[in-house]
């Protein structure tokens, strides 16, 4: 047994509070009792005065199993409280496999009491008390500073998953105030600029924005004529200039923009139809991108239309494509928020542009790359639906550019719907 003054107290006087317990569970108490039957009790439990257990629910309950009538405790007040958390803190992580959350939990709330007591007292203190890693105890404590603030990273499944989620958002979060630095030293507007201006994308790239973008969202025109497509009655719902000539001026702008505007570290969502008639055009359309300074993905983010709609190239040659592809991208090394499904299933919506993308889908795929510290630019917005995903998932700020003024009309105003909307919803909650 080890050193210390202890007491032995009948074990039927002994009370537990199941719900101030670290432990969650406990299991493998037929394992222990064996190692107590033969051995004996080699650290004695800890009560209070009034015989409440405050360290020690695994011993206890094995000794209980073993028939004993009483057991050797030590009081509460005898000890002081760094080794009454490290008694526990050694009972739960180094004895007893316990779940992810209650093990940094517990770590962290040790160190913690260690630094109070000792202004001094580091990470690699508190490894070497313990007898982990100093590489581990610096994870530990990271995903314990991220649980309270990120519940994505309190309701992984696993302490691997968390710390991958943790160390994205350390990140991400240390890229942003980078941003703010140097945002500083500009000139910003007084007042919040516009969320969607009625304007050319071509031309506003020439010009500069108070805004440095670490998300751009492209649904560019393809050039294929598909404002003369009959069969998806373009003309009924808005259609747009679709040429070659106006798809090239726009790749020019977004190499304007992307040298210009982005921060260090930026995503890109870039819509674009991967068919075998336009294949020359889509390797064309990756050089470009990655000669401008992306990184693509070699695999797309798909959206399959759950409705059936889709293009009919080829009415008597070929299937409806029923499907549309995103390629994916970053420069600087940008780390996503979460990972997600490269495919999402909805319906086709056109409620107010031919092209119109479902909030549904798009909130899909902002998921793994949309926090409070983005700053989302779309040059060619439509009806504003990735403005209001974006918004949706907490976005910093987002900007839409629409050359149409009717469709930026309705755009803006489906905009100021869905802010009241979720205003009301915060007030409600």
């Amino acid at each position: 047994m080890t050193s210390g003054q202890f007491h032995l107290v009948p074990l039927g006087d002994i009370h537990v509070k199941r719900d101030e317990r670290q432990r969650r569970e406990l299991s493998d108490i037929d394992v222990l009792a064996d190692s107590i039957n033969r051995l004996g009790l080699i650290h004695p439990i800890v009560v209070t005065r009034d015989f409440e257990l405050v360290a020690g629910e695994r011993r206890y309950t094995a000794c209980t199993r073993l028939g004993w009538t009483a057991i050797p405790v030590q009081y509460v007040d005898e000890l002081d409280p760094l080794k009454l958390e490290a008694i526990e803190l050694e009972e739960n992580i180094k004895r007893q496999d316990i779940s992810w959350q209650d093990q940094v939990n517990a770590v962290s709330r040790w160190h913690a009491l260690r630094l109070r007591a000792d202004p001094t007292w580091s990470q690699a203190d508190t490894a070497e008390a313990i007898g982990f890693t100093k590489q581990h105890i610096n994870r530990l404590i990271l995903v314990a500073e991220e649980m309270d603030d990120n519940k994505m990273v309190a309701d992984a499944p696993k302490l691997s998953t968390a710390l991958g989620i943790a160390q994205r958002a350390r990140e991400r979060r240390d890229e942003a105030n980078i941003s703010r630095l140097h945002e500083h030293f500009e000139v910003k507007p007084e007042v919040e600029p516009e969320s969607i201006l009625t304007t050319d994308f071509t031309d506003w790239a020439l010009g500069d924005s108070p805004w440095r973008f670490n998300l751009i969202h492209c649904d560019f025109p393809y050039g294929i004529g598909a404002d003369d497509f009959n069969q998806g009655g373009a003309r009924a719902h808005g259609g747009y200039e679709d040429t070659p000539e106006a798809w090239q001026k726009l790749m020019m702008a977004l190499e304007i923009t992307t040298k210009t505007m982005t921060a260090p570290s930026c995503h890109l969502m870039f819509w674009f139809a991967m068919r075998k008639a336009d294949e020359r055009l889509y390797e064309w359309t990756c050089r470009q991108l990655e000669n401008i300074g992306w990184d693509i993905n070699p695999q797309p983010l798909i959206w399959m239309k759950s409705d059936g709609a889709g293009i009919l190239p080829d009415p008597e040659r070929g299937p409806r494509q029923i499907y549309e592809t995103c390629l994916f991208g970053s420069r600087g090394d940008r780390k996503i928020v979460r990972a997600v499904a490269n495919a999402y299933a909805a319906p086709t919506v056109r409620e107010r542009h031919m092209s119109e993308k479902p909030e549904p889908m798009l909130r899909h795929f902002f998921g793994m790359l949309v926090d409070e510290n983005t700053v989302m630019l779309d040059p060619t917005c439509g009806s504003g639906s990735s403005l209001r995903a974006a918004e949706s998932l907490g976005a910093k700020h987002v900007l839409g550019l629409e050359i149409n003024p009717d469709f930026a009309s309705l755009a803006r105003e489906a905009l100021r719907r869905s802010r009241k909307l979720k205003v009301a919803e915060a007030v409600g909650g």
